[in-house]
């Protein structure tokens, strides 16, 4: 049985709903607490109370005696080239950061085998990291690469730069590009909330792609998407 929710995150998750529409610009006003708890028909301390979470979210900025404005920091997902991560969010105004929870060397599974095109049970490089946005967790991403790859990638590196910055100097790589890459309302899994960071069965929105260069695949990852900064 679900955990009810109060009326403060119901309006909170409205407002970041609408807020990550697309149609809202940096600067841009909410309309007053007033307003907003006419619309939603609550009090003002509800709303008080919503905005201060929408505002912990990165979403809104609050100012004393001033309207309460859109901040526009908004992590554009890029789907052609492979373009990491920490560029997106520098653009976007916010400090980026990587913490590895695993690096290991796995057997292939059906998906890891088909996406780098290898048979199934090829050893492959299996790498966990949790990417935050100005110290928030945004998103839990498991990268599968070949292992001859993976081998040139100094572990201490990772949490410093980019994977496919990485990635293009090991294997001499040129531009790498997004071949398949798939969204999907999903869950967390068993195995994603073993690091302790989301529950199973949190909703999330699922991303899988495939990274090549000319040759070959170079990784396969699997991200859900724990916050609502992203505009696709």
């Amino acid at each position: 049985m679900s955990t009810p929710l109060f009326a403060y995150d119901r309006v909170a998750q409205s407002l970041a709903t609408e807020l990550t529409n697309g149609l809202w610009h940096a600067g841009d006003e909410l309309p007053s607490e007033t307003e907003l708890a006419a619309h939603f028909n609550v009090a003002r301390r509800t709303v008080r109370k919503a905005l201060s979470i929408v505002e912990r979210q990165g979403l809104i900025a609050k100012g004393k005696g001033r309207r309460t404005r859109y901040r526009g920091k908004v992590i554009d997902w890029s789907h052609d080239m492979a373009a990491g991560l920490p560029g997106a969010a520098r653009r976007a105004g916010m400090r980026v950061s990587t913490r590895v929870l695993r690096l290991s060397e796995i057997r292939s599974g059906l998906s890891d085998a088909r996406a780098l095109g290898l048979p199934l049970g090829t050893p492959v490089g299996e790498l966990w990291r949790l990417r935050l946005l100005d110290g928030k967790p945004m998103v839990q991403q498991r990268s599968v690469l070949p292992v001859d790859i993976m081998a040139r990638i100094a572990p201490a590196d990772l949490g410093r730069h980019s994977l496919y910055e990485l990635i293009s100097r090991a294997d001499h790589a040129g531009l790498l590009f997004v071949t398949q890459e798939h969204f999907a309302p999903s869950q967390a899994t068993a195995e994603e909330a073993g690091f302790g960071i989301v529950d199973a069965g949190l909703p999330a929105l699922r991303v899988t792609r495939i990274v090549r260069e000319q040759d070959r695949a170079v990784e396969y990852s699997n991200s859900i998407l724990l916050g609502p900064l992203f505009r696709f």
